[in-house]
């Protein structure tokens, strides 16, 4: 596991954009260095639309969420390629677009664990009343992962 391996969770807001800058400014061609971008995503229930007439509709729904997902899933790639034409090759950037079964920050901490990571990048939204929700996630990270590097951008 030489070098860095950076993991960069990614929601596609303008303080992840700002997250990705940094790591842009920070590793870019540089060749021992490995970013996987990471979305979590809220996982829809496949429905069945035969066990009751009025499932009919909320189907039609659910469909049209799991279209945002896969576009977000596109969008993903879309970063990914960013990346690469700012500096970085193909094989250092990868995607991870996994489904959520607990909370963010223990989803965050178990994709930590299980790659060969050294470095967290993660943005937090400054002075908002969704400080405290953000925070929490922050502080899992920093309470859960040991010999690893926490960049916290604001």
């Amino acid at each position: 596991m030489a070098g860095k391996w950076i993991l960069v969770p990614y929601n596609f807001t303008d303080y992840d954009e700002r997250a990705l800058h940094y790591v842009i400014r920070t590793f870019a061609d540089q060749k021992a260095v490995h970013v996987t971008l990471l979305h979590v995503y809220i996982p829809l229930p496949e429905l069945d639309s035969y066990s009751h007439a009025g499932l009919g509709r909320l189907k039609t729904t659910m469909a049209s969420m799991w279209t945002e997902v896969r576009e977000k899933e596109q969008e993903l790639k879309r970063v990914r390629e960013d990346l690469i034409d700012n500096g970085f090759q193909e094989d250092q950037v990868s995607c991870m677009f996994i489904p959520r079964v607990k909370n963010i920050g223990s989803e965050l901490v178990e994709a930590a664990r299980k790659g060969p990571y050294n470095i967290v990048v993660i943005s937090q939204k400054p002075r908002k009343a969704t400080r405290a929700f953000t925070r929490r996630i922050h502080d899992i990270l920093i309470t859960e992962l040991r010999n690893m590097e926490i960049v916290i951008i604001t």
